[in-house]
C-alpha cells in the first residue's frame, strides 16, 4: 500500500494510538512554530537595553529594575504546568495563536503605562502570552516531524529564545532614532497580532494528538522535574548575564549605548550557535544528559570570568559570549528530552509545562538575585557566585537524569 506524501495524521490514526508518525517532516510547519517562539521571545529582549532609561523614568533602584526585567517570567513560573495541560486540551495550534494574541495585548498595555504598577502588570500579561505560546512548541514539532528528524527539529526549536531576545534587543536600538520605548512596544504589539493570524494558517498541516484528561502521573515521574530543574539552573545563569550585561558594561568601560547593545546582542545570538550545535551532536548520538552536565558547568566557568573585576571590557564580552554559546547546548538537550519523558504525544505539552514553569522561575529569580548580591556585598564580582552555584546544581541534576534514563532502558 502506498503511503500518502503528507505530514498530516488522520483522525483515525490518532484515535488508534497517539504515536502515529507523519510520512515526512513538514519543515515549513516546524519553521512556523519556531517563528512563533522567536516573535514572543522578542518581548523579553526588548527591555534590557532600555532598562537604564526605564529605571530613570520610573525611579527604580537596581533590584527593582531586575524585578521589572524578570517579571515577564513570573506568570510562567506560576502557571506553566496549567498552560501545558490547557494546550494538550485545546490543541497546540490554538494555544500558539492565543499566546501570541495575549502577548500583543500586554505589549499594547505597556505602551500606555504611566507608572511602574501598570507597566509591571503589562509585563506579567506578556509573560502569560509567552508561556502559553512556548508550551505548545515541542508537541507541535514532534507531530510535524519524522522520528529520525525530531532531535534536529527540537534542537532548532530550542533556538527560539536567543534569536528572539537578540531581535528584541536590535529593535530596542531603534529607540531614540525613530521613536521612544512606547513606540517600540506598539510595534511589537502589531507584530504579535500579525504573527497570530499568519502562523495559525501555516501550522494547519500539523495533526493534533487526541485530547486527554489531566493525569497526575505526568507529575509523579522524576524525569520531567529533573529536566525542568536543569533548565531552571540554566535560565538563572543566562538571564542574569543577559539582563545585567548592558548595565555592567556601561559601568565597566568607555562604551556608548550602541556598542553596548551590539555587544550584548552578540552574547545572546551566539547562544543560538550552541543550540544548533547541540542538535547536530544529539543527531549523531551524543547522550543528552552529558550535554546538559557539560553545558551547565562550562557556562558557570565562563560566567565567573565575565564578571571578574580585572578582566578588560573586550574580555568580559568574549567570556560572556563563550558562556552563552556553550550554555546554549543545555536547552537544546532538555527540550529534545521532553517527548521521551511523556507517555505519548498527547502528554508532551503537559511535560513541557513542567519544564517551562521551572525555567521561568529561574529566569524570574536570577536577575534580582544577582542584583541583590551585588547590592549587599558591593561589586559585580560578588554576583558571579550565583552562576557557579547554578552550574554545580545543573550538573548534579543531569547525573540524576542519567540514572533515570538507565532505569527506563533496563525496564524496557
Amino acid at each position: 500500500m502506498t503511503v500518502p506524501q503528507t505530514s498530516r495524521i488522520s483522525p483515525a490514526q490518532i484515535q488508534a494510538g497517539s504515536g502515529a508518525i507523519p510520512a515526512r517532516t513538514d519543515w515549513l510547519a516546524v519553521a512556523a512554530v519556531l517563528a512563533a517562539g522567536v516573535i514572543i521571545s522578542m518581548q523579553i529582549g526588548k527591555l534590557p537595553p532600555l532598562l537604564n532609561a526605564l529605571r530613570a523614568e520610573f525611579g527604580l533602584d537596581l533590584v527593582s529594575g531586575g524585578l521589572l526585567a524578570s517579571s515577564v517570567s513570573l506568570l510562567g513560573g506560576m502557571v506553566g504546568i496549567a498552560a501545558g495541560f490547557v494546550s494538550d486540551r485545546i490543541g497546540g495550534r490554538r494555544s500558539l495563536a492565543l499566546g501570541l494574541a495575549i502577548g500583543a495585548i500586554g505589549s499594547m498595555a505597556g505602551a500606555f503605562s504611566t507608572s511602574v504598577v501598570p507597566l509591571l502588570a503589562a509585563r506579567l500579561l506578556e509573560g502569560l502570552g509567552f508561556v502559553i505560546t512556548v508550551v505548545s512548541g515541542p508537541s507541535l514539532i514532534t507531530m510535524a516531524s519524522r522520528p529520525n528528524h525530531r532531535h534536529l527539529a527540537l534542537g532548532f526549536w530550542s533556538s527560539y529564545m536567543p534569536l528572539g531576545v537578540t531581535f528584541g534587543m536590535l529593535g530596542a536600538l531603534l529607540v531614540g532614532s525613530l521613536f521612544d520605548w512606547r513606540g517600540l512596544w506598539l510595534v511589537m504589539a502589531g507584530l504579535l497580532l500579525m504573527a497570530a493570524i499568519v502562523l495559525y494558517r501555516l501550522t494547519d498541516g500539523i495533526a493534533q494528538p487526541r485530547a486527554r484528561r489531566f493525569s497526575a502521573a505526568a507529575l509523579r515521574r522524576p524525569g520531567p522535574w529533573l529536566l525542568a530543574g536543569c533548565f531552571a539552573c540554566y535560565t538563572t545563569q543566562w538571564f542574569s548575564i543577559v539582563t545585567w550585561m548592558p548595565t555592567y558594561l556601561h559601568q565597566a568601560g568607555p562604551l556608548n549605548d550602541t556598542a553596548i547593545a551590539l555587544g550584548t546582542g552578540a552574547v545572546v545570538l551566539v547562544n543560538a550557535v550552541g543550540t544548533t550545535a547541540a542538535a547536530g551532536l544529539m543527531h549523531r548520538g551524543l547522550p543528552r544528559w552529558l550535554l546538559i552536565a557539560t553545558a551547565g558547568m562550562v557556562m558557570a566557568v565562563f560566567g565567573l570570568l565575565s564578571f571578574a573585576p580585572d578582566m578588560p571590557v573586550a574580555g568580559k564580552i568574549a567570556c560572556a559570549m563563550a558562556a552563552s554559546g556553550f550554555g546554549g547546548m543545555l536547552p537544546s538537550a532538555v527540550l529534545a528530552s521532553v517527548p521521551a519523558e511523556a507517555r505519548d504525544p498527547g502528554e508532551i505539552a503537559t511535560v513541557n509545562g513542567v519544564v517551562i514553569q521551572l525555567l521561568n522561575i529561574g529566569s524570574f529569580a536570577g536577575p534580582p538575585a544577582l542584583a541583590a548580591l551585588v547590592t549587599w556585598f558591593g561589586g559585580w564580582e560578588n554576583g558571579r557566585w550565583l552562576l557557579l552555584a547554578a552550574g554545580l546544581l545543573s550538573m548534579t541534576l543531569a547525573l540524576g537524569l542519567r540514572a533515570v534514563e538507565r532505569r527506563r532502558r533496563h525496564a524496557a
